[in-house]
């Protein structure tokens, strides 16, 4: 079979590009890299601050934790330490501002009746200090028969005194005998087996008594007061405070940095003076049964931050806690054990935080800013909004949220 070859009439080879279409190449490309690198540029240029100020909530907790001088895991160390402390003074007793004056009525017949029984007694003082005892200071006999004496004596310490004495009421029953004891009620029970009385005659009766209806004229003189007498007990039932923390915080070997918690457990109060007797001067005691708790701060202020956080919703920090304004109250105790359980309440205030699943930077990528101001401050816990551009011109803030900064006030 024979091939036939034939020739193309004319130039019909491809023509070379201009060198335009090169040109027109380049010059895209040229434009596109740099829009690129503009795109780049604004991107990397722009960014937002947004600033929110938060409200502060309070939150509380009530709870109870165990102290141990030995703890186990869910306890905490500390002491528990308890003794009696004894705090007495003597005061002066002040001068009436002022002494009021009964004027008695035209005098009524005289009535006769018949006396109480008088007596001698021996008033004995093996106390340490001086004793006085005003007129009328009270004695009483074993079965219960009551005297006074008849005035203001002060029974030197280590020595004695004699003075009358006159039955509180009149009977034959009140006729005793030299040698009966008594107590003086008056004071208070650590001083009774020290200072007491005995009568050295025996008591008898005899004459009148005026009607005990008669008005008679009001003495002047020092006389104590209620409120002079529970004014030194105030300061004694301070000084024997004081003298408590100070003793069981040595005892407990409390550390620097270790709170402490006390309990009055009996508080005991006594006068030689009644108010409304007349005196130079009064003793007066009082005595403080306390137990005393010591524990560490730093121990009890990690345990109740964490309690706290139990109880903040979800988002949300402790702002303020401050240790001092939490109330503990001693709930139960074992000396032997060494144990305590102490009850405490506290109060703190919280924020919302950065960690808040509201305020992920990712919500508001590309958003305008008051867009945004209006988004968030609808949240609880939101009080106000602000947004910062940069540059100051643009109006939205950036595509990534690298180049988006949250701040909590």
């Amino acid at each position: 079979m024979a091939i036939k070859l034939s020739r193309a009439s004319g130039n019909n080879f491809p023509q070379p590009p201009s060198p335009k279409l090169f040109r027109n190449i380049a010059v895209t490309f040229v434009l596109i890299t740099l829009a690129v690198i503009a795109i780049a540029l604004w991107t990397s240029s722009v960014k937002a601050t947004v600033i929110v100020k938060a409200k502060s909530e309070p939150v509380s907790v009530d709870t109870v934790f165990d102290i141990s001088s030995t703890p186990l895991a869910d306890q905490i160390k500390g002491r528990v330490v308890s003794g009696t402390f004894t705090e007495a003074k003597e005061f002066p007793v002040e001068v009436a501002t002022s002494t009021p004056v009964v004027v008695a009525p035209t005098p009524a017949p005289v009535q006769e009746t018949p006396t109480k029984t008088v007596g001698r007694v021996k008033i004995i003082n093996n106390y340490s200090k001086d004793q006085p005892l005003v007129v009328k200071t009270r004695l009483l006999t074993s079965d219960g028969k009551l005297f006074r004496i008849s005035k203001t004596v002060t029974v030197p310490s280590g020595g004695s005194i004699e003075v009358d004495a006159v039955s509180d009421e009149a009977g034959s029953e009140y006729q005793i005998q030299s040698g009966t004891k008594f107590t003086i009620p008056g004071l208070w029970i650590d001083l009774q087996h020290l200072i007491f009385a005995q009568a050295i005659t025996d008591f008898q009766s005899g004459g009148i008594i005026s009607n005990p209806t008669t008005p008679k004229k009001t003495a002047s003189g020092k006389v104590l007061t209620a409120g002079a007498q529970a004014k030194a007990y105030e300061q004694l039932y301070a000084a024997a405070l004081e003298k408590a923390k100070q003793s069981l915080s040595v005892e407990a070997g409390a550390e620097a940095g270790w709170e402490s918690v006390y309990l009055i457990n009996t508080a005991q109060k006594q006068s030689n003076v009644a108010p409304g007797q007349e005196a130079d001067n009064f003793l007066a005691q009082v005595k403080l049964n306390v137990t005393a708790v010591f524990f560490p701060r730093e121990d009890v202020l990690a345990l109740l931050r964490t309690r706290l956080k139990e109880k903040l919703p979800q988002g949300y920090a402790l702002a303020d806690f401050d240790l001092s304004k939490a109330t503990f109250k001693l709930e139960s105790t074992d000396m032997k054990k060494g144990t305590a359980r102490l009850a405490i309440s506290a109060e703190a205030m919280s924020k919302l935080s950065i960690d808040s699943p509201d305020l992920r930077k990712d919500l508001i990528v590309g958003l305008p800013a008051d867009e945004v101001i209006r988004k968030w401050s609808v949240l609880d816990g939101v009080e106000e909004v602000d947004v910062e551009l940069h540059p100051d011109w643009v109006r939205r803030l950036p595509s990534m949220k690298d180049k988006i900064t949250v701040v909590i006030n």
